[in-house]
């Protein structure tokens, strides 16, 4: 595979020690900022369960590089600060449990009538202390049962991607409140248990075959500059995009009107 440029968003600064320890997301999503600033730049959003490994704590922000949600093939993850408070112990445990709705309350107690703690996005990585017929027990509290999943709970990543139809359109989101075009791509196919990289140029590199004619098929994705969507079929696309600042479906034809003619289509495996 060709190997991406140097960049910002992979590069550790110059004078960056070996990291100190590894550890994992605490929130429910963590926003992994260009500059250790809470206004600077978002590039990506941290999932509760997600492994990093810490550089330095200065000031209450942390320097870390992301692991990847899923193990797959070598890939440039992303370098960036998070808030110190997002970090959990060191050498925290693995986690074997995905949460498979978009948005799943953590309850204070195995009562879905009790207080609602947080709750996790989509792929978010759980551990279970104990379970019964109803829920499962974590660090933070009690997740439904109907919420999670050991394995992969979508078997096509085009009907998790569906689920996210409707919710905003988010720069650097990955679910928690909203997603960008490459952000959707990532935790569809993370829902069905495959590994992808975060951007879309990245997937655009190292995700399917390039396809040579316009035969499209479900799952297909199509490439702009900048830009990516999944066919639905073979005439309707599912991105998010600012244009309608959801995650939309709509005719293909409609949106190369609107985008342009697109650059490259590929077929996953």
């Amino acid at each position: 595979m060709p190997e991406l440029k140097a960049d910002a968003r992979f590069t550790l600064p110059k004078d960056a020690d070996a990291p100190q320890y590894s550890t994992r997301i605490i929130k429910p999503c963590a926003a992994l900022r260009r500059r250790a600033a809470p206004r600077a730049p978002l590039d990506t959003e941290l999932l509760y369960g997600q492994g990093v490994d810490v550089y330095s704590i200065n000031q209450g922000w942390a320097l870390v590089k992301a692991r990847p949600l899923i193990t797959g093939p070598r890939r440039n993850h992303y370098v960036g600060y998070v808030k110190a408070t997002a970090l959990g112990q060191a050498n925290a445990p693995q986690h074997n449990v995905r949460i498979i709705a978009l948005s799943a309350p953590v309850f204070i107690k195995p009562d879905i009538k009790s207080h609602i703690v947080m709750a996790l996005p989509m792929n978010s990585a759980v551990r279970i202390l104990s379970e019964d017929e109803k829920f499962i027990q974590m660090d933070t509290g009690y997740v439904h049962v109907n919420h999670i999943a050991r394995t992969p709970h979508y078997r096509d990543y085009v009907t998790a991607a569906e689920q996210f139809i409707g919710r905003p359109y988010i720069w650097g989101g990955t679910g928690a409140i909203g997603v960008d075009c490459s952000g959707l791509v990532q935790m569809a196919l993370c829902a069905a248990g495959s590994d992808a990289p975060r951007d879309a140029d990245q997937q655009e590199l190292y995700l399917g075959k390039d396809i040579s004619d316009t035969d499209y098929q479900r799952g297909d994705l199509i490439f702009w500059a900048g830009h990516v969507g999944i066919m639905q079929n073979r005439s309707k696309l599912l991105h998010a995009n600012a244009f309608h600042m959801v995650t939309a479906s709509e005719p293909l034809s409609v949106a190369t009107k609107r985008i342009g003619p697109p650059r490259r289509a590929k077929r996953l495996g």
